[in-house]
């Protein structure tokens, strides 16, 4: 057997939870090879400046786009004109919408403090609210709380701070259960639904952490338990003092400095090398079998870990190793998508202290335009955040507005989207049209790729370690995780990470 080509541990995808599983893996000393199929790392948490856009060009940049589940649905002015006069250079643009929670400080920091830190990472905090019939309300950061929000539920006898609290005093089996619980069923039976006020707000913060409209459909339970594991702990080292927060110069840096760490502890990442088959040999994982720029080759490992979207499993391995009930449950298990668009500003309209804000409204566009549910949306002006994302002088707009991927792939009801955000804004910040140099429509049908809904969130999402396949291990935001986002998938490589090891990181 080759040396060069084999390996304690082979991981699929250097995205978010491969890197997170990959680097607590070297760093424990085992042989580890993470294999890309792009040029870089990051997954659907990739950054790219304006700059390679025109280099490289349109037919390039929609390719890259592709490999992570979005496509440019339009764009102001025409793409040909963007990319000609250069209007994007300065710019950096992550793919899809990348604030990170409470700035960094969840299962983020977790994962950070597991691997001796990464200093060189900067990171821009920002605090979140929604706004909602002409005023804003602060989301709850640290101790800080709205007092506005107070008082309203102080005077109506409303647990507005049960929403943050009652996590505390739950055990993880009560949590459990919650999962299966909707936010609107539990603000119901709380009271909250009294106040509009008070439950819009909740609502806004639920889709925060959820990327889903209906209320209905959010799991209370995977809220809770990332504020009772993520959260609690943090509050009392005193490091939880914003919402939110955005990367340095991109969400990608993150994953580039944890790339670097890998190296630095004896793993290997080799990019441009797209796995076509996991090998398995008498029920056990044996290898896999990879597409290099120079041809085709076989790797061998005991274990292999596949980051890649657990519904596109049965891509690079045969299905005849699994139940087909197994199967299905993983094949249906649904995402969501989001309208994720862009806007170069030559001035802010808005007060600075708005503009450094991540703001939130739960009704851009209603049910009855044809969606399931109303659309909702959240908006930063990032280079408020972080100024290194535009060039001096100018502004980065980015938004997320969640939709089903079903809805991501109607045309007609994105178009409808792209048409009333510029409206939107407008009525908020009369002078905001006139502000855009550029806008870029992208979407992603897949910003989420299990959506954390009363019957995926959670424990309910596929197991880290295969039970039909030796050595077969799952990471990413699709495999058992908690947390939102960047967080959830780094909390799966965790999970997966300690599976693997038979040592606990802490991740519950």
């Amino acid at each position: 057997m080759n040396d060069e080509t084999r390996y304690d541990a082979i991981v699929i995808g250097a995205g978010v939870g491969g890197l997170a599983v990959g680097t607590l893996l070297a760093r424990e000393g085992k042989k580890v090879l993470i294999l890309e199929q792009l040029d870089r790392p990051g997954g659907r948490a990739l950054s790219v400046r304006g700059e390679e856009i025109a280099d490289r060009g349109l037919d390039w940049y929609r390719k890259l786009l592709s490999s992570q589940y979005t496509y440019i649905a339009g764009s102001e002015p025409d793409l040909e004109t963007i990319i000609k006069k250069r209007l994007l250079d300065g710019y950096t643009l992550d793919i899809g919408y990348h604030a990170i929670s409470a700035n960094g400080a969840g299962y983020m920091l977790d994962f950070e403090d597991c691997i001796g830190g990464l200093p060189e990472v900067e990171k821009h905090g920002a605090h979140f609210g929604s706004h909602y019939k002409g005023k804003i309300y602060r989301d709850v950061a640290g101790s800080s709380i709205d007092p506005e929000l107070k008082r309203i539920a102080k005077e109506g006898r409303i647990p507005y701070l049960s929403f943050y609290t009652d996590p505390y005093g739950l055990s993880d089996d009560d949590i459990d259960e919650l999962e299966k619980v909707s936010f609107k069923e539990w603000a119901d039976k709380k009271g909250i639904s009294k106040s509009d006020v008070i439950f819009n707000h909740l609502h806004t913060v639920s889709t925060l952490f959820s990327t889903i409209n209906d209320p209905g459909d959010i799991s209370i339970g995977d809220i809770f338990r990332y504020f009772k594991h993520a959260f609690l702990p943090k509050l009392h080292r005193g490091v939880l003092g914003w919402a939110g927060g955005f990367i340095g110069h991109g969400a990608m840096e993150w994953s580039k400095a944890v790339a670097q760490k890998i190296r630095d502890l004896g793993g290997e990442i080799r990019f441009e090398a797209r796995v076509t088959q996991i090998l398995v040999d008498q029920g056990r994982v044996s290898g896999v079998r990879v597409e290099l720029p120079k041809g085709e080759t076989t790797f061998q490992a005991d274990i292999v870990i596949s980051n890649i979207p657990a519904q596109h499993t049965f891509k690079i391995i045969d299905r005849k190793y699994f139940p087909e009930a197994w199967a299905t449950r993983v094949e249906t298990m649904y995402g969501y998508g989001s309208y994720v668009p862009y806007m170069g500003l030559n001035r802010l309209v808005m007060p600075e202290g708005e503009a450094k804000m991540g703001l939130k409204n739960t009704c851009v566009l209603p049910k009855s335009e044809g969606f399931d549910y109303d659309v909702y949306i959240c908006w930063n002006i990032q280079s408020a955040v972080d100024p290194s994302v535009a060039p001096g002088g100018k502004y980065l707009y980015t938004a997320y507005l969640p939709v089903t991927e079903k809805e991501a792939m109607n045309r007609k009801l994105i178009s409808k989207i792209m048409h009333r955000l510029p409206e939107f804004m407008e009525e908020i910040y009369p002078g905001f049209k006139a502000s855009i140099d550029w806008k870029l429509d992208l979407v992603c049908w897949k910003l989420e790729g299990v959506a954390k809904s009363i019957s995926q969130a959670g424990t309910q999402k596929v197991p880290v370690r295969s039970e039909h396949v030796k050595g077969l291990f799952f990471a990413g935001d699709t495999a058992k995780g908690y947390g939102v986002a960047m967080d959830c998938a780094i909390a799966s490589g965790m999970i997966c990470a300690g599976e693997i090891l038979g040592k606990d990181f802490g991740i519950r």
